[in-house]
């Protein structure tokens, strides 16, 4: 049930399935309609390793079509349950340190940052621990909570001129190459906008954040933060992320949702406070560029909608 918890879908289809298996947990009849399968474990490898109480575990496997595929466990250990990421490929050891090394630098006590209990890397795995965190995602109703989060990490942030990020350089070579005169028009012409530069997660959406009941907020999976990214784009990100993977939203829908909230009253306070002002097509066609020249995300459409 602890691992099972660990998942987080956002489609109807995928929260079903999760309930029929926690009702099959809950009255035992899972070791008689699911599948099992034995499972032998070197005694010095990485999970018998880690298998600290003698009370079993149970895993996860990362995402399929990922080069850096992670398996999550989760065991108990001094009767707390603890959550590892482990990597065992080059790719995904390469992963897993790089995620734990930027987890260890960012600001102590940062809202949302999970304890990191134990990290190591060697030939062999990578892996890092925290303590589980019990909650859900976040629903609609709840973006205030997310947008305090992300203008508690804003509050920690420094400004300064936009081309000086390594973010404009990569959205401006990116529409050099890919002959966006609009896009580069206006990287350009706004190269000096001081904006905010600070802690950016790079991935905040909705099946990367969790609540508790107690309404403390948990942000996992930090594989692609950065201490000096730009102020609202993680917003724009979990909008995104929002409108086309879990609301089936087109393109232009999507832009659209993103522009709206620009342009309500809490959209305007944050884009002032973050140095945007009133420049909305500058900060989403800037993170969309970047988004697209770094290839983690599926985001050509927008981008091509946005550039029309």
């Amino acid at each position: 049930m602890a691992t099972l918890a660990l998942y987080q879908p956002q489609s109807f289809r995928a929260r079903l399935l999760v309930v029929i298996i926690r009702l099959l947990v809950r009255f035992k009849l899972h070791v008689k309609c699911l599948p099992s399968r034995k499972i032998d474990f070197r005694e010095q490898g990485p999970i018998a390793w880690l298998k600290a109480d003698d009370g079993g575990f149970g895993f996860l496997l990362g995402n399929p079509s990922s080069d850096a595929r992670c398996v999550i466990i989760a065991r108990k250990e001094g009767g707390e349950l603890i959550i590892d990421k482990v990597g065992l490929s080059a790719a995904a050891r390469q992963a897993v340190k790089a995620e734990f090394s930027i987890m260890l630098g960012l600001p102590e006590r940062l809202p949302g940052l999970l304890n990191l209990r134990k990290h190591e890397a060697n030939e062999q795995w990578a892996f890092y621990s925290c303590p589980m965190m019990e909650g859900k995602s976040p629903q609609k109703s709840q973006d205030d909570l997310m947008l305090e989060t992300l203008d508690s990490w804003a509050g920690r942030s420094h400004k300064k001129p936009f081309s000086d990020s390594g973010q404009w350089r990569i959205a401006s070579d990116f529409a050099a190459s890919h002959h966006l005169a609009r896009a580069s028009r206006l990287l350009d012409e706004w190269r000096d906008l001081e904006i905010l530069m600070g802690v950016m997660h790079g991935d905040f959406s909705p099946w990367n954040v969790k609540i508790s009941a107690e309404g403390r907020v948990g942000v996992i999976d930090w594989e692609y933060a950065s201490l000096t990214g730009p102020a609202v784009w993680d917003w724009l990100h979990y909008l995104l992320q929002r409108a086309t993977l879990v609301d089936k939203m087109s393109s232009s829908e999507a832009l659209e949702i993103c522009r709206s909230w620009a342009h309500s009253p809490e959209g305007r306070r944050f884009m002032d406070h973050a140095g945007w002002g009133s420049h909305t097509e500058l900060c989403i066609g800037s993170y969309l560029l970047y988004s697209n020249a770094t290839g983690r995300f599926e985001h050509e459409n927008l981008l091509a909608e946005w550039n029309e």
